[in-house]
C-alpha cells in the first residue's frame, strides 16, 4: 500500500508571520532586495516608444511570498528623441536566491523621481530586457516594503507539516492523493477485516480505479461503495450487498484517488500548528526543545494506522 500526493497542498498551516514570531526574527530575515541595474540606449538605435527625458531605473525580485522592496537605483539614461532611440538596453539584472521566481523592473518617467512598474521578468535567469514603454502606459509605483521571507522558513513551514502529517498519519491542508493497492480489502486480509479502506482525514472520494483480471483498467461506479467521512480514519466500503470486484494480480492494480485534509489553514486544529512551530524552532535553533514530551501537543488529533 502506498499514498502519493496528485496535487499538493495550495498553502501551508501556518504564515511566514506566524513563525517569524514564534523564533523571533524581524524583516531582515528576507530575500534582499537587489542591486543596480545597468541602463542605456538600446543599440542599434530603433525607434520605441520611451518618452525623451531622462530615465532611471531598478529592480526587485519576486517570491512564492511576495516582493522585496525597490532595489538599487541606476544611473541615469536620456532618450534624446523617442523617433530615434526610444528604447532603454538594462543589463546586469541581478539574480536572487533559490525562491526567486521572477524579477520586476521599473523606471521612472521623463524627468521623474517615482519608480513605476515597466515589465516582469518571469524567471530568475535573464539578465538583459528591453524597455520599450511610454509614460503613459507604466504601471504602479515599486514597493518600499519587503513582503518576502528567509528562504529557509518556507522549507522549514513545508517540513514541519510533512512531519505532523506522518507523524498522526492525517493530511493537514486539503489536497489531492492517490492510494495504490495491490488488491480490494477482503475478510482474509487481516489488515482489512472489515473489507473497508481507511483513509486520512477524508473529504471526497474522485474516482476508484483497477485492473480487472483481464488486464483491463475500470473504473468502479459511484453507486458500487459509500463512503463514511465522518469515522476516524474515514472508510470506503462496498454498497450493501456488494463485493469489492476481483482484480488481476499485480502490483498496484487499485488506485483511489481522494480529496483529504482538515480544509484550509484556518481548519487546523491548533495543537497541530502549536506542535509545528515548536518542531520549526527546533529546526531553525538545531536543538530539541524541552526534550520529547512536546509530541504530547499532537494526542488529541491521533489516530490508529491506516
Amino acid at each position: 500500500m502506498a499514498i502519493v500526493v496528485y496535487s499538493p497542498p495550495a498553502s501551508e498551516p501556518l504564515s511566514i508571520a506566524e513563525v517569524l514570531a514564534q523564533l523571533r526574527l524581524d524583516e531582515t530575515n528576507q530575500e534582499p532586495a537587489p542591486g543596480a541595474v545597468t541602463v542605456a540606449l538600446a543599440s542599434p538605435a530603433a525607434a520605441g516608444n520611451v518618452n525623451a527625458g531622462v530615465h532611471r531605473c531598478l529592480a526587485t525580485f519576486v517570491t512564492a511570498a511576495g516582493e522585496t522592496q525597490a532595489g538599487a537605483v541606476s544611473v541615469s539614461v536620456t532618450v534624446v528623441n523617442a523617433g530615434i532611440n526610444g528604447k532603454i538596453a538594462v543589463s546586469n539584472i541581478p539574480i536572487g536566491g533559490a525562491l526567486v521566481t521572477a524579477r520586476k523592473l521599473y523606471m521612472t518617467a521623463a524627468g521623474g523621481s517615482t519608480y513605476l512598474y515597466a515589465a516582469t521578468l518571469a524567471n530568475n535567469t535573464d539578465t538583459t530586457a528591453t524597455l520599450n514603454i511610454a509614460d503613459v502606459s507604466l504601471g504602479s509605483e515599486a514597493p518600499t516594503a519587503n513582503t518576502t521571507d528567509d528562504p529557509r522558513l518556507s522549507r522549514l513551514i513545508t517540513t514541519a507539516r510533512l512531519l505532523a502529517e506522518q507523524e498522526l498519519n492525517r493530511y493537514l491542508v486539503t489536497q489531492t492523493l492517490d492510494l495504490y493497492l495491490n488488491a480490494f480489502p477482503t475478510y482474509a486480509n487481516p489488515r482489512f477485516p472489515d473489507r473497508t479502506l481507511r483513509l486520512p482525514p477524508l473529504q471526497t472520494v474522485t474516482a476508484i480505479t483497477y485492473v480487472d483480471t483481464d488486464g483491463t483498467t475500470q473504473t468502479l461506479a459511484a453507486n458500487q461503495y459509500v463512503v463514511d467521512a465522518n469515522s476516524k480514519p474515514a472508510r470506503i466500503a462496498p454498497a450493501y450487498g456488494l463485493s469489492w470486484p476481483a482484480t488481476r494480480d499485480l502490483e498496484n492494480a487499485v488506485k483511489v484517488r481522494f480529496v483529504a485534509g482538515y480544509g484550509t489553514a484556518a481548519d487546523v486544529p491548533a495543537c497541530i500548528k502549536d506542535w509545528m512551530l515548536v518542531k520549526i524552532e527546533e529546526l531553525w535553533n538545531g536543538e530539541e526543545i524541552q526534550g520529547r514530551f512536546i509530541d504530547a501537543l499532537l494526542d488529541p488529533e491521533r489516530t490508529g494506522r491506516y
